[in-house]
């Protein structure tokens, strides 16, 4: 079970949009558009005709696996493909259906899937980010002339404005958007190696059929299997983590700043206390905090998941699908948490204008 997945903890850490992306009928329905993309290939390369061809693709979109069935043929084969293959098999019939997942393998269909959902899980991100950015400018433009005293190392140190805490804030942050069209450039790709990596299966046709499979998926093929190369995994681990640490910094100052007192930071909206009456805490950045150093403990199991060992790990692969979509839902829950975190702020630092204590309006 996922951290936030259960009880009261679900409405703190997990992200529904984002866990949906991951859940089996996301993934059903990715490997089904891999079937049918695969026998698009097929056809191109004239193993199979473009009638039967086309006839195979819409049973295939009328396919609706047995989740049952395949609960409990997980546990024996380690992955879901195998049984989804059999079932769709024997559902699928009619001429050139004996081609169906000719050439591919179990690890093509789920990590293809596990691609298609980063792809949208950054979509998901990015929008998110757009809108704290936006509110962070906000911000900025209001309170970005007030006054603050800077901190370093726990001690105090030399007045500045605001602005130049808040820059602290939005330019990591600007930096990571800017680097996620890279990203989705960089690992949206094709897996595709069939049964020990070289598409042995299907001969000279091997890179007309995978330029035709990811065409259909608008993917990249990179020329090659990349079944113990975990490097588009690794990539978007290490991204995910470096923004919830980015956020983490911003909900760390906040709390801090709430700690120093109303001469650095007025918010509304605080969490209440059993014993304390009086108190507001800043619940949202606690979460930001602990949300980062959650992601940040996961990457180090990511880096373990890069442990193939000679052609294929189960181990390993297996350890990847605990951690990554975590990962994600942290990082999405951390993006809403952070804009309903600087919403909440009614004025950062000490104005001299008259527009000190107005709170923050939607910025758009």
């Amino acid at each position: 079970m996922a951290a936030g997945d259960h009880g009261w903890m679900s409405s703190l850490f997990s992200d529904r949009e984002i866990a949906d992306l991951f859940s089996d009928a996301a993934q059903f329905a990715s490997f089904a558009r891999f079937e049918q993309a695969l026998i698009k290939g097929l056809a191109q390369a004239k193993l199979i005709g473009t009638t039967d061809a086309a006839g195979l693709i819409d049973r295939i979109a009328a396919f609706t696996p047995d989740s049952t069935a395949l609960e409990e043929a997980v546990l024996r084969d380690g992955v879901p493909a195998p049984d989804y293959v059999r079932q769709l098999r024997a559902q699928v019939t009619g001429p050139g259906s004996e081609l169906i997942h000719h050439g591919a393998t179990s690890q093509d269909l789920v990590d293809t899937a596990t691609i298609e959902a980063l792809g949208k899980t950054g979509a998901i991100l990015s929008k998110r980010l757009d809108d704290l950015l936006a509110r962070l400018s906000a911000l900025a433009a209001r309170d970005g002339g007030n006054r603050l005293q800077a901190v370093t190392r726990m001690q105090e140190a030399l007045p500045f404005d605001v602005s130049a805490r808040l820059a602290s804030w939005q330019q990591p942050l600007e930096d990571l958007r800017g680097r996620m069209t890279r990203l989705r450039e960089q690992t949206r790709i094709l897996q595709f190696g069939g049964a020990v990596g070289g598409l042995q299966a299907l001969g000279d046709n091997a890179a007309l059929i995978a330029e035709t499979l990811a065409r259909d998926l608008d993917l990249r093929w990179p020329g090659h299997s990349w079944h113990s190369a975990r490097g588009p995994m690794i990539a978007h681990a290490n991204f995910l983590s470096e923004l919830t640490g980015a956020l983490g910094k911003i909900g760390q100052d906040i709390a801090l700043m709430a700690l120093r007192g109303e001469q650095d930071i007025h918010m509304s909206g605080g969490g209440s206390s059993s014993a304390m009456p009086h108190k507001q805490n800043p619940v949202s950045a606690e979460r930001l905090v602990a949300m980062a150093r959650f992601n940040a403990t996961l990457i180090s199991g990511m880096h373990q998941a890069q442990l193939h060992e000679m052609e294929r790990s189960g181990a390993a692969w297996m350890l990847e699908w605990m951690i990554l979509p975590q990962m994600c839902q942290t990082a999405g829950a951390s993006l809403t948490a952070a804009s309903a975190l600087v919403r909440s702020i009614d004025r950062i630092g000490q104005g001299t204008g008259d527009d000190a204590g107005q709170s923050m309006g939607d910025p758009r």
